[in-house]
């Protein structure tokens, strides 16, 4: 049986935050940088784009 989802060393790790898409479902995991900027990478581990970092609401 081929399995062509991600597999666990595909998938993101150690990042900072998660954010998920509220109109697909889509997860993105963030590594934030010291120069206030977070990397925001899919769950296949590919770049998606570089945002200022987003404030934490806690």
């Amino acid at each position: 049986m081929l399995n062509y989802g991600p597999r666990d060393y595909d998938r993101p790790r150690d990042y900072d935050r998660v954010d998920v898409n509220e109109d697909d479902g889509h997860k993105f995991y963030g590594y934030d940088s010291d120069d206030g900027r977070t990397a925001w990478y899919d769950e296949h581990n590919n770049l998606d784009c570089i945002t200022p970092t987003p404030l934490d609401d806690d």
